[in-house]
């Protein structure tokens, strides 16, 4: 299959000779041994037949007329990836990648039309115009599977303008709310774009941590690193108090902190640390016939996991706990994007920093924890984290290409698996680098998108300057 990038011209068909539809140079023809008979041309889920002319030129520019860019939904000049498909006779134009969010943009256009996502859309954006992809942002109520379109926003001259895209190729899912995420029209809508229509979709869904960790459970390997968990029941309180002195009470499918209960056992006192909206309220109980009937309320509405309690390393009495982002390369392999320490505000009992933790890299982090025994490096904590990784990829089910593997250190130097997230947080305090234009978590999505589609992975495109509209060709059919 040959390959190349090209930027797409539309140009209108009175231009064109008689039953051409599409020009490009003899040169992009041999790069990619395109045939001189009609072939098909696809973008995302819309095909057309298309009649190619070759000119004498040799530029990397392919001129289409503005009718056969009509129906394959390409509306404006773009620099995208091509390749040809031999045997399907197909000439593939994109990738076309579509980043699934929420909620539809606001039709205004504001300062953070897409709120704390804003940023890093732009940055993906960005990216996939220097490397030869289409982006589209759109929400569930953007999906029409019937006409296979999908209006979403595009990012161009720094403002977000609406748009009709053909299905795109493949799907990232980036909706970060489990109530919309589970709409059944949502699920059904996502299962007929994977088999139906052919479109990948990766990081399909939230993890439920029970599973997880019953899963994770089952491999040796990892298992060392797993507290002791399980489903939340008032008869696990006592044994696992006596145990470790401190339990956390945690929503299996919970997020960012929200609704986490610390429960310590203090000679005969009972302490509860619970996070709300405004931080962390502490109350004190003198037996647990007080402290049950509290936690009974506080985990009526969903299911909740009680987890072993650990006595985490410190910098300056703040707990340290290290998040990793792991992501699926150019060749579909897992590897390590960042590593990063956070500690957690003084004030909570969490290190997220939608709780006020702060951000550091992990080396410095591990550098400074003092009087921790057989301390390990940040190469240790990265050979633990691809032995998760694969374990996890080998037990679950579904198509995952991003996750954040939350680990701990307790005083006596052992890691501890705390959680996988399959939608690790992308607002930009979460960067662990903020002078970056475009972050490697960005040009990975990229990288792992080309791979989806069999395109090569490259670097940014050459300029191509030519900007006119008219037919600047001389032609050989």
């Amino acid at each position: 299959m040959g390959q190349t990038r090209a930027q797409i011209q539309i140009i209108p068909k009175m231009s064109f000779p008689p039953q051409i539809n599409m020009v490009m140079s003899r040169v992009m023809a041999r790069k990619l041994s395109l045939p001189r008979y009609p072939i098909w041309v696809s973008f995302g889920s819309s095909v057309e037949l298309a009649h190619v002319a070759f000119a004498s030129t040799s530029n990397s520019i392919l001129y289409i007329d503005s009718h056969l860019a009509h129906r394959l939904h390409i509306k404006s000049p773009l620099t995208l990836r091509v390749k040809y498909d031999v045997q399907r006779r197909q000439l593939q134009l994109g990738p076309l990648l579509g980043i699934l969010i929420n909620t539809q943009a606001p039709e205004i256009q504001g300062e953070d039309p897409f709120g704390p996502l804003t940023r890093f859309l732009e940055e993906c954006s960005l990216s996939t115009r220097n490397r030869g992809v289409c982006l589209t942002v759109f929400s569930p109520e953007g999906l029409n599977l019937d006409a296979k379109k999908v209006t979403g926003f595009s990012f161009d001259k720094k403002k977000w303008n609406k748009s009709t895209f053909p299905l795109p190729n493949v799907i990232y899912n980036r909706i970060t709310s489990r109530r919309v995420e589970r709409n059944p029209n949502l699920q059904l809508k996502l299962q007929k774009l994977r088999k139906l229509h052919g479109v990948s979709i990766f990081n399909e869904t939230f993890l439920d941590k029970q599973q997880v960790h019953q899963l994770l459970h089952q491999d040796e390997a990892v298992r060392h690193l797993l507290p002791e968990t399980h489903p939340y029941r008032t008869s696990w309180i006592r044994p696992m108090l006596n145990r470790y002195g401190t339990v956390y009470i945690k929503p299996n499918k919970g997020s960012l902190g929200q609704g986490v209960i610390r429960l310590m056992k203090q000679k005969n006192l009972y302490t509860i640390q619970y996070t709300t909206a405004t931080g962390t309220l502490t109350r004190t109980n003198q037996s647990l016939k007080e402290v049950i009937p509290f936690l009974k309320r506080r985990t009526a509405r969903s299911s909740y996991l009680i987890q072993q309690g650990l006595n985490l390393a410190r910098i300056g009495g703040r707990v340290v706990d290290f998040r990793v982002l792991v992501q699926r390369n150019g060749r579909g392999e897992w590897t390590i994007t960042s590593t990063v320490g956070r500690i957690a505000n003084d004030r909570n009992i969490v290190s997220n920093l939608a709780r006020g933790g702060t951000l550091r890299k992990a080396a410095e982090v591990i550098r400074e924890l003092e009087d921790i025994p057989n301390k390990p490096t940040a190469s240790q904590l990265r050979r633990l984290t691809m032995n998760i990784v694969h374990s996890f990829d080998r037990k679950i089910q579904g198509h995952f290409a991003e996750l954040g593997i939350d680990l701990a250190l307790d005083q006596n130097g052992k890691f501890w698996l705390l959680e996988i997230n399959s939608k690790p947080s992308k607002t930009d305090d979460a960067i662990a680098n903020p002078t970056l234009l475009i972050r490697p978590s960005v040009r990975r999505l990229i990288d792992y998108t080309c791979y989806l589609t069999g395109m090569t992975v490259g670097e940014k495109s050459r300029s191509i300057h030519r900007k006119r509209r008219e037919a600047p060709w001389r032609y050989r059919r």
